[in-house]
């Protein structure tokens, strides 16, 4: 056997997590990075893990056998009982299909006509999505199907690479929705520290104010949002992204072999034959859409109650509204309405005969999708079992230099994060850990005790969205790659050169010299922000002009008639882009 069992440590208590917990998810990586399969990445990881943990009791072969039986019945099952996943599922099926009858009837044309009076070019397009992203700040789920599968249309039509659109995505909605004091975020992020704070002579109900004493240095979340715009307002790549886009204007949205998240058959829809755009057709159920989750999240949450009862609404009673009132049921109730409103707008424009065809175009095609989000959450469940982040946290052992220590949370978090795939898993796991130990070390520095836990909590929170941000096995970044139509490997390459330079800023320019030389966060805000703008022009090269995916090769960005999406045929001529195999998953 493989020694002490990680399960054992954590029930029993019998001994820690060791370094065998941290081979399921590295291995799953390594897989999808060298192969570029990811089911099979992701299922290897699985059945790897279910292995080490039946070593606990069996000897090699009987644990090989028990651990690939307990894939299926006990991970899959779990994971299939699971209400909260399959509502995420029903939500994403709901939201996807909403789109594709939002292009059938000419909705979305509509939309997309009026965006483009200001967005004419890829550039446009892009900051225009940056926007959108901004704009839903309220859940990253949310933020993350709606932008994507709204926007594609416009950034396929200027030929912006899938892996870019993604990224914009991507890299808006955890930080977007971690920042904002009206997100289902920020009562979960208090919840996880506040109660610590009377150890360090603070009232746990003042959890809201550290929260917003915080936000200063919440230097990856900052600089992040900043760097995409800066990318997508300047029009500048590198790495990667810049290949991908150099690709994407000769034609070919994606890579050659890649396996785009959705098919062609979801991708290009085209608006029904006669049908005049109407931006209503696609305005009405996108707005009820956000209403309706919003609406469901606020009275789920005890607004009415809290209203009824007379007592104060300030920040921290609304956040804690939010908290309550937050997870897959306000999404399932919005993406039902949405949906629902956006068939009877098929109906509206006479083409309620379409509407069947439109769904199914969108639902056939996302088996592999769906098996990929399944066999995500199946292997956060393996690193629970092993005592993953349990390990990696209990490796921060030893003598540690007070004026590091948010740097060093940051990395911690990040490697946690990017090893299970859950940004909230790390929160839960770091935070109750970080107040007294961060209190007592900044108690001996000039820095002081409080300011030094203000800074740790922001580094644990900030390195958690970006080791989430990097991970494949991160849901949010399976929902990225879904909306947007993009290869999961090829999103997590592309984006992670970005991420890791708004990483090296963080650390370089906002923790380090804020605990070392007692830097205002603002001082490095500013200059970090200067930092990213010289990377950006020492690094990045525009790229080639864009010209319209119907082959006008005007380079001038002038997106057309919009009324058709792409007037690539019907619902049964359809392509992948820059994939010569039109039944690729």
């Amino acid at each position: 056997m493989l020694g002490s069992s990680p399960l054992d440590a954590l029930v029993l208590g019998a001994a820690a997590p060791d370094a065998w917990s941290l081979v399921p998810p590295l291995l799953a990586i390594l897989v999808a990075v060298l192969f570029r399969r990811t089911v099979l990445a992701l299922f290897t990881g699985v059945l790897v893990g279910a292995v080490l943990v039946r070593t606990a009791d069996h000897d090699v072969l009987p644990s090989l056998v028990l651990g690939a039986l307990d894939v299926g019945n006990r991970y899959l099952w779990e994971r299939l009982g699971d209400p909260d996943n399959t509502r995420t599922i029903v939500f994403v099926v709901l939201m996807l299909a909403m789109v594709g009858l939002l292009v059938r009837s000419g909705g979305l044309a509509g939309v997309l006509e009026g965006i483009a009076r200001r967005a004419q070019s890829a550039r446009g397009s892009q900051v225009a999505t940056w926007l959108l992203g901004l704009f839903v700040f309220f859940d990253d789920y949310s933020n993350t199907v709606l932008v994507g599968s709204t926007m594609r249309p416009m950034t396929d039509r200027f030929r912006v690479a899938r892996e870019k659109l993604a990224y914009i995505v991507d890299s808006t909605a955890a930080p977007v929705a971690g920042l904002s004091l009206f997100s289902t975020w920020i009562a979960f992020e208090v919840s996880t520290f506040a109660p610590q704070l009377p150890a360090i002579g603070v009232a746990e109900e003042a959890g809201f104010a550290v929260f917003l004493e915080t936000l200063p240095y919440r230097f990856y979340c900052i600089f992040t949002l900043a760097f995409v715009g800066l990318v997508v307002a300047t029009g500048r790549d590198f790495g990667p992204m810049r290949r991908a886009e150099a690709r994407a204007s000769a034609g070919a949205l994606v890579a050659p072999g890649s396996t785009p998240m959705q098919s062609g058959r979801a991708t290009f829809l085209v608006a029904a034959p006669g049908v005049a755009p109407r931006a209503r057709r696609a305005l009405v159920p996108l707005l009820a859409f956000m209403a309706v989750t919003i609406g469901t999240i606020l009275w789920r949450g005890g607004l009415f109650e809290l209203l009824g009862s007379g007592a104060p609404l300030g920040l921290e009673a609304l956040s804690g509204v939010l908290l309550a009132g937050s997870g897959t049921v306000p999404l399932l109730a919005g993406s039902a309405t949405g949906f629902t409103l956006a068939a009877l707008g098929c109906v509206g424009a006479g083409v309620g005969r379409d509407i069947p065809r439109a769904a199914w175009s969108v639902l056939s095609s996302m088996a592999t999708a769906f098996a990929i989000l399944y066999l995500a959450w199946m292997i956060g469940s393996v690193c629970d079992a092993l005592g993953t982040a349990e390990y990696l946290t209990t490796s921060l052992q030893g003598d540690l230099p007070a004026l590091v220590f948010p740097a060093l949370l940051f990395l911690l978090a990040s490697a946690i994060a990017f090893a299970t795939g859950s940004s909230w898993s790390t929160m839960m796991i770091l935070l109750p850990l970080v107040v007294e130990l961060a209190f007592a070390l900044g108690e001996a520095t000039p820095l002081g005790g409080y300011a030094l836990v203000l800074m740790s909590i922001g580094a644990v929170l900030e390195g958690s969205i970006f080791g989430d941000h990097c991970s494949p096995l991160s849901d949010t970044t399976v929902l990225s790659s879904i909306s947007s139509a993009s290869d999961l490997v090829d999103h997590v390459r592309t984006q992670a050169p970005y991420a890791l330079v708004t990483m090296s800023v963080a650390i370089g320019v906002g923790y380090l010299p804020c605990a070392y030389l007692g830097w205002s966060p603002l001082v490095s805000l500013a200059l970090g922000l200067a930092v990213l703008v010289a990377l950006l022009f020492a690094l990045g090269r525009p790229k080639p002009p864009p010209s319209v995916i119907d082959g006008t090769g005007d380079g001038g960005g002038n997106i057309g008639d919009l009324s058709d999406l792409g007037d690539l045929g019907d619902l049964d001529h359809v392509h992948d882009a820059g994939d010569a195999s039109p039944d690729r998953p």
